[in-house]
């Protein structure tokens, strides 16, 4: 059975939020994501795992940026993913960088910790796994809302 997973890149002015886990389980930074559920909407789910990973309530969809299919065994996994990816935006203020639980894992562990930061989007580190795959995609749609 092939997982549905939701990516999205989160935007404010002219930052992007990137999460980094507490535990060092990942070195490199992520974005905000996780698994479709049975029968969830792909939109939905975008907007649900961006919320329970950041605390983030005034969360708007500004459009999906494109969606293909990926084989995990490079990284170690046997299985493929269909991924999704969606650009969200905010206005809510928060401090520049803060920490943050995601206490219902998909992965069936406990309360996961993040530290989530705003970069600008004109300098982004290195994401990892396939986080940065559509940033060209978000350049465009950002100047899109931009030209609005």
């Amino acid at each position: 059975m092939m997982r549905h997973r939701v990516f999205t890149y989160i935007t404010r002015a002219d930052q992007l939020l990137i999460l980094e886990y507490v535990d060092g389980r990942y070195v490199q930074p992520q974005i905000p994501g996780g698994t479709v559920k049975q029968g969830e909407p792909v939109m939905q789910a975008a907007l649900r795992e961006a919320q329970e990973e950041t605390g983030l309530t005034g969360l708007q969809l500004v459009k999906c940026l494109g969606s293909f299919e990926r084989d995990l065994t490079d990284i170690g996994r046997d299985e493929s993913i269909v991924a999704w990816f969606f650009h969200l935006h905010t206005s809510e203020s928060t401090p520049v960088s803060w920490r943050h639980f995601e206490s219902d894992s998909s992965e069936g562990f406990g309360p996961i910790e993040f530290i989530l930061s705003w970069v600008p989007l004109n300098n982004i580190p290195e994401l990892g796994g396939i986080d940065q795959v559509m940033l060209p995609e978000l350049h465009a749609s950002v100047a899109e809302q931009r030209n609005r």
